[in-house]
């Protein structure tokens, strides 16, 4: 059983935190946090999107008719691709964590393609970086605040990628697409990017 375990919702993805929190402590003799070895032990949990709750906070977000779910491991920088109530294992050594984005997958209409956001994957907060995501037939359009390697899941790699409407290069690799977004001094560190398919 992971030690600590959080979720909160953002605008389009929700996220879930584990920490092996065991083993440490108020030392009276050292006046500080101190590892108490006998104490530390490896943990292991289970968690699913279900885990999140969707439907609470200020800016609810429906998941009703929503089949799949990518799941961003942010320390294992590894995507799993979960239904909403498959479980997914985290282990975690002790005072380690794991923060795991989860996003809903859209199918884009009239493509077979899946798409999700992740976000900028070097914040510890990655969807926190999406501003807007909006959905056109083969095409995605993200508001993005601030600079990176920004991520999404895609079934197919896109034909073309744009960062504040110039064409860039971008990595596709086990259906991650990575792309890397410069910091924009225009409309407050926002870049719009597209995904073309």
């Amino acid at each position: 059983m992971i030690n600590y375990l959080i979720f909160f919702i953002l605008q389009f993805t929700g996220v879930i935190g584990a920490f092996n929190c065991q083993g440490g402590g108020w030392s009276r003799e050292t006046r500080r946090n101190q590892c108490f070895s006998e104490f530390s032990h490896k943990l292991t949990a289970q968690t699913n999107p279900k885990d999140i709750e969707w439907a609470s906070g200020k800016s609810p977000m429906s998941i009703e008719g929503v089949q799949v779910f990518a799941m961003y491991m942010s320390k294992a920088q590894k995507l799993i691709l979960s239904k909403p109530i498959d479980d997914v294992e985290v282990s975690l050594e002790p005072f380690e964590f794991e923060l795991i984005t989860v996003s809903p997958v859209t199918v884009l209409a009239g493509k077979s393609v899946q798409f999700a956001p992740i976000g900028l994957v070097n914040m510890l907060n990655s969807g926190g970086a999406i501003r807007s995501v909006e959905y056109r037939d083969g095409l995605v359009e993200m508001g993005v605040k601030g600079a990176g390697e920004m991520v999404v899941f895609a079934s197919e790699k896109p034909a073309s990628c744009k960062v504040d409407g110039g064409e860039v290069e971008f990595k596709y690799d086990g259906c991650l697409v990575t792309v890397e977004v410069p910091w924009s001094s225009a409309a407050l560190g926002v870049s719009h990017v597209e995904f073309l398919f």
